[in-house]
């Protein structure tokens, strides 16, 4: 007996058939989601010109980790299609605010008008309250620059509670709220201060301080953009030698390349501190 003859259309129809199979088991395998996904922020379909370093930058993170989280081995070999987790994003540990006083002979001071009563010696702290102008509170310490007074709290105890020293809001007093003789003048304070002088893409900045205290460590920090640096990369340790103005470089961190906007934060001992920020362009 002869063989069965397959005419044209009866071969068409089986490479359509073949054709949809490939296609669903394509399907199948890029688009079934990885098996971590409670680990994930995200899902994200691969594209046609789509690299990892360019989904990182939509997710504000770097390649190497979404690499990682879907077990590429290779990260030039994403297919258009493939499904990827997006990790979460690493939460950045703030660092630690300093809130020791040091002790000071002022016993009261006088409010010259409303001011915010906050939880540490600085602008970054949470307010409390408010307290009302001419008020009297009872000084407990002084923090180290000798910018804000630690008082007692608004509900009578002691604990970490701050208002400033800035003589425009407060002025020390007696308990009748009347100006002790002679007023003791507080010593002024040169806060430090810096502008960034230039820029080289994703590899470092360079910038130039001004009214630095001498021979004093400050950790350089850098972090997203409106963060002040706080809880920043930490990049290096600067000694401010002599203090006053000079420049210095720091390496821009490989988790911040790509981003626009970076904050540069120098964190010193004593309470001092400085910060700016810069765009992530080539100047």
């Amino acid at each position: 007996m002869s063989a069965p003859r397959l005419n044209s259309h009866s071969i068409n129809q089986r490479i359509r058939t073949l054709t949809l199979l490939l296609v669903s088991l394509t399907t199948v395998l890029w688009g079934v989601r990885p098996v971590s996904g409670a680990d994930c922020q995200a899902w994200y379909t691969v594209q046609r010109g789509d690299t990892l370093y360019k989904i990182g930058l939509k997710y504000n993170m770097t390649w190497d980790r979404i690499a990682a989280a879907n077990n590429i081995a290779n990260p030039n070999k994403i297919l258009t299609g493939q499904v990827l987790c997006i990790p979460p994003a690493k939460a950045p540990q703030p660092t630690p605010l300093p809130t020791s006083a040091s002790t000071t002979s002022v016993e009261y001071v006088k409010t010259l008008t409303d001011v915010y009563m906050r939880t540490g010696p600085g602008m970054e702290y949470s307010r409390l309250g408010i307290v009302k102008m001419g008020k009297v509170v009872k000084v407990t310490g002084v923090s180290s620059n000798g910018l804000w007074w630690r008082v007692v709290c608004l509900d009578g105890t002691l604990g970490s509670c701050w208002i400033t020293a800035g003589a425009k809001y407060t002025r020390p007093t007696t308990a009748s709220g009347t100006s002790p003789t002679p007023v003791p003048t507080l010593r002024p304070v040169v806060i430090p201060t810096f502008t960034i002088l230039s820029v080289v893409r994703d590899q470092s900045v360079t910038i130039q301080t001004a009214n630095f205290p001498a021979g004093m460590q400050f950790k350089v920090l850098m972090g997203a953009y409106g963060t002040a640096g706080i809880g920043g990369y930490y990049m290096t340790t600067l000694d401010s030698g002599s203090g006053g103005s000079f420049k210095a470089t720091f390496t821009i961190p490989s988790a911040m390349h790509g981003s626009r906007r970076i904050a540069i934060r120098l964190e010193g001992t004593a309470g001092f501190y400085s910060y700016n920020w810069f765009w992530n362009n080539t100047n």
